[in-house]
């Protein structure tokens, strides 16, 4: 995944600085997700999420990464889960119709209900692409969480559309 992510900062870096690409007039995006959680190499759609994420997209500066989600299943079960993600990206942009956005931070899923409430916090690492067409895109990525206490690593796939904003 280290290869990958450093081929394409390579790969990218020279257009991301061209002053007449429309990638780097693209210096925020905000968008909508859905998401299926897995445990290790198990998805676990039942626990499916929605979300909001909003990422600062200047093409090969470090900018903001902030998601917010839940799980709408857990209402059913009388509960609520609340997950969120703050880090850093590096927004890469081969072309002014594609971005990659490698990503770095901290997680924290936190829920409650009849029984009580609890949260854990961890680190995460994640990779997103942005198809663009003008200033819509569709997003989808995957990120990585490592949380105090589990063994295993747990993801989260999610797809969605976003909507860019520039300054």
């Amino acid at each position: 995944m280290h290869r990958l992510i450093l081929s394409v900062a390579l790969a990218t870096t020279a257009h991301a600085q061209r002053p007449d690409s429309i990638s780097s007039l693209r210096d925020w995006v905000i968008g909508v997700s859905a998401g299926i959680p897995g445990y290790e190499r198990e998805p676990v759609p039942a626990l499916f999420t929605v979300g909001l994420t909003v990422s600062q997209t200047k093409p090969g500066r470090l900018g903001a990464d902030f998601s917010i989600g839940t799980m709408p299943y857990a209402f059913t079960a009388g509960a609520a889960v609340l997950g969120a993600r703050a880090g850093v990206v590096l927004p890469l942009s081969p072309s002014a119709d594609v971005s990659f956005l490698p990503s770095a931070g901290v997680s924290v899923v936190a829920g409650g209900g009849e029984g009580g409430a609890a949260a854990v916090a961890g680190l995460n690492t994640g990779i997103a692409t942005i198809l663009w067409t003008g200033d819509t895109g569709l997003r989808a990525g995957i990120t990585w969480h490592r949380f105090q206490d589990f063994r295993a690593t747990i993801w989260l796939m999610e797809f969605g559309v976003v909507h860019a904003k520039a300054r």
